[in-house]
């Protein structure tokens, strides 16, 4: 479906088949020379078919499209490969193209997971089974480097790229500032909290993420163009929503660690998830990875600032009060 948002810009809602998201925004910049795709959807057949049509209609030549991915994550990059062999331009951040472009790392990625306690004879069979790496971007693909401060024009808007980390190493959100527009990729959305977790040793992504709100907070901003669900105004009033929520995280994440040690699994087993059941023996694996996930970087996040620390036992990483020794 194409909704016109304000000439020149155009929405394609792309379908995410058995996904609580439901579909993912991509946004078109309709140019006279070059236009601009912002996002693409997951590596499905349907989801090629609704992009494509949406293109069709806006009478868009894909050779003389500029996609630009606001990160790397497969409902937003999917496509890319397809778009790329037909002539368009990609353009992504390099921590996150690096992704794409190189075989996953998906030995460091499981290592850590059993370091923090997951069960190691599922979790091959989760990773298969999941969205994000079954519908990943596959084929060759050229991606140019977009960064902090690099600028775009496309008839008459001129795109101002901010790195925005957290969700991802390399997100980048994109700032119309005459319109006040924010294409938000996933570092705002209304309705449902972007995902922040850790998936690899030696990052801090809820620290990355804060400070990429607060670079958000201050810019004027009427319209927010997510990455999911609605279109919104007051990106102020969402941020103070969206660090509320981590507080409360945080706070549970430390009384959860101050009355029983324990491994990443272990805690994100004590915590509270929006789910249809409450019994952490009923989730499915792969719901229980992405909650360890979270977790940790809810942990990491304490450690940075000295509550909390982790020590080796045995196979596991185990996470206590900066006070016990």
């Amino acid at each position: 479906m194409i909704e016109k948002v304000q000439d020149p810009v155009y929405r394609i809602t792309v379908p995410m088949p058995n996904n609580p998201l439901k579909y993912l925004n991509a946004y078109v910049l309709y140019g006279t020379e070059r236009s601009c795709l912002i996002d693409t959807g997951l590596n499905r057949d349907s989801c090629w078919t609704a992009l494509n049509q949406g293109l069709q209609e806006l009478e868009i030549d894909i050779s003389r499209l500029d996609v630009l991915v606001t990160h790397m994550h497969s409902d937003h990059s999917g496509l890319v490969p397809r778009l790329y062999a037909q002539g368009a331009g990609i353009y992504m951040s390099p921590p996150d193209a690096e992704v794409i472009t190189r075989p996953l790392d998906l030995e460091t990625i499981q290592r850590f997971a059993l370091l923090n306690g997951l069960p190691g004879d599922q979790l091959s069979q989760a990773v298969d089974a999941h969205p994000g790496f079954k519908y990943r971007p596959q084929g060759p693909v050229e991606i140019q480097a977009l960064g902090e401060g690099d600028r775009i024009e496309y008839n008459g808007l001129t795109l101002h790229c901010l790195l925005t980390p957290g969700h991802t190493r390399g997100h980048l959100c994109f700032y119309e500032p005459d319109r006040k527009l924010l294409f938000a990729g996933d570092t705002l959305l209304e309705e449902i909290t972007p995902n922040i977790s850790q998936w690899v040793p030696g990052e801090d992504p809820l620290s990355h993420y804060m400070h990429s709100l607060d670079r958000l907070q201050d810019l004027e901003v009427s319209l927010v163009l997510p990455g999911h669900r609605r279109l919104f105004s007051d990106h102020r009033r969402r941020i103070r929503e969206i660090r509320e929520h981590h507080v409360q995280r945080l706070e549970e994440v430390r009384r959860i660690v101050w009355d029983q040690p324990g491994h990443g699994f272990d805690i994100a087993s004590g915590m509270t998830w929006d789910l249809d059941t409450t019994d952490w023996n009923k989730f499915p694996l792969a719901q229980k990875w992405f909650a360890t996930g979270e977790a940790l970087a809810h942990l990491s996040y304490l450690e940075s600032r000295g509550e909390i620390h982790k020590t080796r036992s045995g196979p596991h990483q185990i996470w206590s009060p900066a006070s016990c020794t």
